[in-house]
């Protein structure tokens, strides 16, 4: 995945040359790169930037990564960003603290550049899929909207629905239904064609019963 401008990174260390060489790289890679000093300012440009991915070290005055991280998957819930801890420390114990605390990954320094590049390739692949998942579940819900009962359709819409041959329309369970007006609502089913009382009423064939499968 190439980054791309909408994926927006913050970097927030108490070393401003850690920081600022981290963020020429970043940007040289083609991210857009905020960054804040401390845990107090990362705190604030999380809330007013909403990025998507925060590379955080953790030692730090004021507010230490750790606090941040906890604070703002706390805070945040699913709408916290992507959550990378640096740290010099690679005890197994300091590990798995971190990722208690909401840790999406933990980077130990000194770290080879292309380490880097990957662990924060990963990070916005994640951001994108999760962004990706809650698009489709939003249209999943809509779709299970426009099929409600509320509409005079079906909630769900049925395996098998009956529909007039001479006519077209199909059946809900308030009425025959123009079925180019539901098909636009999102609804899917399988067909099976009958006639309607209103075609049989006008000598169309059959007597209002389903007689084969579309």
């Amino acid at each position: 995945m190439n980054p791309a401008p909408s994926h927006r990174l913050l970097v927030v260390g108490g070393d401003p040359v850690f920081a600022r060489s981290l963020r020429a790289r970043l940007v040289g890679e083609g991210y857009a790169v905020a960054e804040a000093r401390d845990g107090r300012e990362g705190m604030k440009a999380i809330v007013t930037l909403e990025p998507h991915l925060v590379i955080s070290e953790w030692t730090m005055p004021h507010v230490d990564g750790l606090e941040l991280c906890r604070a703002v998957k706390l805070g945040l819930g699913e709408a916290a960003p992507y959550f990378v801890l640096v740290t010099a420390r690679d005890d197994a114990e300091s590990c798995n603290l971190a990722l208690e605390s909401g840790a999406d990954d933990l980077l130990v320094k000194p770290w080879h550049p292309g380490e880097l590049s990957a662990r924060v390739r990963n990070g916005v692949r994640h951001v994108a899929l999760q962004a990706r998942i809650r698009q489709l579940s939003e249209e999943l819900e809509r779709v299970r909207a426009g099929n409600g009962a509320g509409d005079g359709v079906w909630a769900p819409m049925p395996a098998s629905v009956p529909l007039c041959r001479e006519c077209g329309r199909m059946a809900s369970p308030a009425e025959w239904k123009d079925l180019v007006g539901v098909l636009a609502g999102g609804g899917l089913a399988r067909f099976d064609l009958t006639t309607c009382p209103g075609c049989v009423e006008r000598g169309g064939e059959g007597d209002g019963r389903i007689s084969r499968a579309a």
